[in-house]
């Protein structure tokens, strides 16, 4: 695919696109010592990229919180799938660098998202931020980004921790904390998301429906930032139902009976 295909319109600067396809792994250095690559391209292209995803979130979704909008923007924007998005349109192909044919994945596995970033600096220097949008929203139509596909992932941390606690059969819990029913704007809940009867995280709302949502979504987060956190639960869990399965063996029928 030619460049002229991915970004949909001939360009008017081909020096710009140049640049955004030159990796420094390539680029010749010039009489003062500076590097004619994309990075400077990266730095721009990223800032667009954030304010038009931003203004689409913003029309879009008229009726959703700051939260929501800034951690769907999180996920469009993240350079893995930047990254995902160059290679479906063909960018990582035409990206020169000196890393051979395996396109530097030993080097740099954000190459593609940073080549990306790039191209969207330079067809902001080359058609302004309108041109930027249009190829933003174009990708949009194309299909490779899909906003919708993100909003219901970020809408459903709730079963995502319930399937969770189900694979590892960890006790899934969401607790009401307090309701505050003083609160000018309207009755906000807190609610919290335990597992194994530890609170993992806690959220605060005007739902129970977004207090589980949120509760669960920063559960997740907690649960993958520790990797050992996982490791303890199941340990904790296994060492209980091995409790649990010796018990009758231990104590007499009359002892188990009374504790019923």
């Amino acid at each position: 695919m030619s460049l002229q295909e991915i970004i949909g319109y001939p360009p008017n600067h081909i020096e710009y696109y140049e640049q955004a396809l030159t990796h420094r792994s390539v680029a010749p250095q010039n009489s003062k010592g500076r590097r004619n690559d994309n990075e400077r391209l990266e730095f721009l292209g990223d800032a667009v990229i954030e304010t038009v995803i931003s203004d689409i979130l913003y029309r879009r979704y008229t009726n959703r919180d700051e939260g929501f909008l800034s951690t769907m923007r999180s996920k469009l924007v993240e350079r893995k799938n930047l990254g995902r998005i160059a290679k479906d349109i063909g960018l990582t192909k035409l990206l020169r660098t000196d890393f051979g044919q395996n396109g530097g994945k030993s080097h740099n596995s954000y190459l593609g998202g940073n080549a990306f970033e790039a191209l969207v600096g330079a067809i902001y220097l080359d058609k302004g931020f309108k041109g930027s949008f249009r190829f933003i929203q174009r990708l949009m139509d194309q299909g490779h980004i899909d906003m919708a596909r993100t909003a219901r992932v970020e809408e459903n941390f709730k079963s995502v921790l319930l399937e969770w606690g189900q694979k590892y059969k960890f006790d899934v819990k969401f607790v009401l904390l307090s309701e505050d029913t003083d609160n000018q704007t309207g009755k906000q809940f807190c609610y919290a998301a335990m597992v194994e009867g530890r609170e993992i995280a806690r959220a605060k709302g005007y739902s129970k429906k977004e207090c589980h949502q949120l509760a669960a979504k920063r559960a997740m987060k907690a649960i993958h930032r520790n990797p050992n956190f996982e490791h303890s639960l199941r340990q904790m869990n296994l060492s209980r139902r091995v409790a649990e399965d010796l018990l009758p063996s231990i104590l007499p029928t009359s002892v188990i009976s009374s504790t019923l």
